[in-house]
C-alpha cells in the first residue's frame, strides 16, 4: 500500500484514517485524552474549592499568611480587604470584576505612608531598585506602594500565597525605605 502521507485512489489517507495510526501515535493520543481529562477534574475539583476571582478566598489566604484585617465593601459597593501585616496597614481592591462583583481577574494590593519626606528623585530611585513593587507619591505627597495581581478561578492556592508573600516582603522594604530612603538606597543598589 501507499505510504499514511500519500493520497491514493481519491481517498484521503494519513492521520485523519486511524488505520494508519501506528502504536506510539496511539499511546500518544491517549495520553493527551488522559491528560486533557485530568486537568478538566483538576479545574473542576478547584473551582468547587479554592477560587482565587473570589474576594472571599483570597481573603482566607491573605489572613492565612501573615496578615490580620477584614472583608468590607466601599461606598461603591465594591469589596476590598482592609488589612495589616505587623505595624503596616494595606488594603487588597478586587478589579476587572463581573457584574455581580462575584470574580475579579485582577487583585490590587496597596499602602500609603505618613511621611512627606521623601522626594520624586528618591521614588524614583526606589523604582528602578524594586523588581514587583513599584511606588509613587500620591496628591498629598505620600509615599504609595502597589502590587497587581492577574488571578482567576485556575490560580492556585499556592501560587497566590507566594505573591502574597512577595507583598509582604515588599512592605517591609519599603517601611525600611521610607524610614531611611536614603539609607536603604545606599544598601540595596
Amino acid at each position: 500500500g501507499a505510504p499514511p502521507w500519500r493520497v491514493a485512489s481519491g481517498r484521503r489517507e494519513g492521520l485523519a484514517c486511524p488505520e494508519f495510526w501506528g502504536w506510539t501515535m496511539r499511546r500518544h493520543m491517549a495520553a493527551s485524552l488522559g491528560l486533557a481529562l485530568a486537568t478538566t477534574i483538576a479545574g473542576a475539583a478547584q473551582a468547587a474549592g479554592f477560587d482565587a476571582s473570589r474576594a472571599g478566598d483570597v481573603t482566607s489566604v491573605i489572613t492565612s499568611h501573615g496578615a490580620s484585617g477584614a472583608l468590607k465593601k466601599g461606598d461603591d459597593g465594591r469589596a476590598y480587604f482592609e488589612g495589616q501585616a505587623g505595624n503596616t496597614s494595606f488594603e487588597a481592591h478586587f478589579q476587572t470584576c463581573d457584574g455581580a462583583r462575584t470574580h475579579c481577574n485582577t487583585l490590587l494590593l496597596s499602602s500609603s505612608w505618613e511621611s512627606k519626606k521623601i522626594t520624586i528623585d528618591q521614588i524614583n530611585r526606589w523604582n528602578r531598585w524594586t523588581l514587583y513593587c513599584p511606588a509613587f507619591i500620591d496628591h498629598d505627597g505620600s509615599p504609595t506602594l502597589w502590587y497587581a495581581i492577574a488571578v482567576s478561578g485556575n490560580t492556585a492556592q499556592a501560587d497566590l500565597a507566594d505573591d502574597l508573600g512577595t507583598w509582604m516582603e515588599c512592605l517591609h522594604d519599603f517601611d525600611g525605605f521610607v524610614a531611611a530612603p536614603e539609607d536603604f538606597l545606599k544598601n540595596h543598589t
